[in-house]
Order: structure tokens, then C-alpha cells, then sequence
């Protein structure tokens, strides 16, 4: 998994300024990678979605300081996450 991690940082750090719609589909292209990464190993539906999400957010924490744009971005991700 940190090869997708590492990947998805370096997506993040590929642009100096985004707005929240751009890193909540960036956040959701790499939460579903993640997942689809989970399922090839086997593992239950429930627990790719958890190990995907889980996976992702740790990176997006990292990389946002700010909690109220983390909030923002993670709703706005959650509130769309099909039309992204």
C-alpha cells in the first residue's frame, strides 16, 4: 500500500494550489485505487472500504493542516462521492 500512499502524495504536491473540489476527487480517484487495491488481495468488501479510506485519509491529513479544509474536503468527497 505505501506505493499507492506515495503516489497519492505526489499527486497532492503536483500542483501548488487547489481548491476543495479538486482535492476531494483527487481524495476519491485515490480511495477507490486504494480499495480496488484491498479487493485484489482477497480481503472483504467491508474491509477494502475501510483499508481504503483509511489508507487515504492518512495521507490527506498529512498533507492538509488545516482541519476546516480537511472537513470541507472530506464532506464534499463523502456528499459526492459517485460524481466525482
Amino acid at each position: 500500500m505505501t506505493k499507492l500512499q506515495e503516489a497519492f502524495l505526489t499527486e497532492l504536491k503536483s500542483k501548488e494550489k487547489r481548491n476543495i473540489i479538486e482535492f476531494a476527487s483527487l481524495y476519491s480517484k485515490h480511495t477507490q485505487l486504494a480499495i480496488d487495491y484491498e479487493r485484489s488481495k482477497g480481503v472483504s468488501e467491508h474491509q477494502a472500504k475501510a483499508m481504503g479510506e483509511y489508507y487515504t485519509v492518512s495521507v490527506l491529513s498529512d498533507y492538509i493542516r488545516s482541519e476546516n479544509k480537511l472537513a470541507r474536503i472530506i464532506a464534499l468527497k463523502e456528499s459526492t462521492s459517485s460524481d466525482l
